[in-house]
């Protein structure tokens, strides 16, 4: 699991970057050598309802991590006021300046909720400003006053359900491991005990590219928890239990589609 308009960051950011001192108070010398220890990305987080904060950087042609190594990163705990706005605070190495990373704003494994891929360049300072949940679920945000796009999507893969491992990830193992799946009469099948609210989802091989959730509906707004079947959506949506409790929580491929039950014991 473990990889994006509202108000004029543009503008914001450049009076940000020139209010904002270095923490060494040393500023930048001759030759554009960056001397203070850390550089700080600014994430504005308000059009979601997230109420904790982590982050994800690398650089792949460094083969480097910034935040630890182990998603979803490094939970973001200090905050400050930008144009009137909250923002976290994350303070980056100084040794990324100038370089391009790979970014991920998360809500630090609360909901398995994230931004997509993000490219950042930090300088000075760099500000993230969520938007809007995109299609697949992952928001898209501005970066330094220049929105990102929405990825294209991939086409979903047909698979079969016996050639792969599958196992149960969410919230209530904090998005960062798998219970994995027996194979029953033509159904991956796990049992879970879970917090009220829990939101999990269904996937292959221990990764992200083949997961599974539920898309609501105007006919479907929830999931059904007394083992009636329903559909099951490619990387959209979480499942999620309104209950605390324990649930046998059954997936099944059959062609092209794939299903769910989910039962509440």
């Amino acid at each position: 699991m473990k990889l994006v308009k509202f108000f004029a960051v543009a503008v914001a950011a450049v009076a940000m970057f020139a209010a904002c001192e270095p923490n060494n108070n040393q500023g930048n010398q001759g030759g554009g050598v960056i001397t203070q220890e850390t550089l700080k990305v600014y994430a504005n987080v308000e059009a979601t309802d997230w109420t904790t904060v982590g982050v994800w950087a690398w650089n792949d042609a460094e083969g480097a991590n910034y935040t630890g190594g182990e998603w979803p990163g490094e939970q973001l705990t200090e905050t400050e006021i930008v144009d009137g706005k909250t923002c976290y605070v994350w303070n980056a190495p100084k040794e990324i300046a100038g370089m391009e990373i790979g970014f991920i704003v998360n809500d630090f494994g609360t909901n398995g909720k994230q931004t997509v891929d993000l490219t950042l360049v930090v300088e000075d300072g760099a500000m993230i400003v969520l938007t809007s949940e995109g299609s697949d679920g992952k928001w898209l945000a501005s970066v330094n006053g220049e929105e990102t796009e929405e990825p294209e999507q991939k086409p979903e893969p047909v698979l079969v359900l016996g050639e792969h491992t599958w196992g149960l990830i969410g919230s209530f193992n904090e998005w960062s491991a798998d219970v994995a799946m027996e194979i029953v009469d033509g159904w991956a099948v796990a049992t879970i005990t879970v917090d009220a609210g829990a939101e999990f989802k269904v996937r292959a091989d221990g990764g992200w590219d083949n997961n599974y959730g539920f898309a609501a509906t105007e006919e479907m707004p929830s999931i059904p928890v007394d083992g009636t079947q329903f559909p099951a959506t490619y990387n959209v949506g979480n499942l999620k239990v309104d209950e605390a409790g324990t649930y046998e929580v059954s997936f099944t491929i059959e062609g092209e589609n794939e299903y769910f039950k989910v039962l509440k014991k």
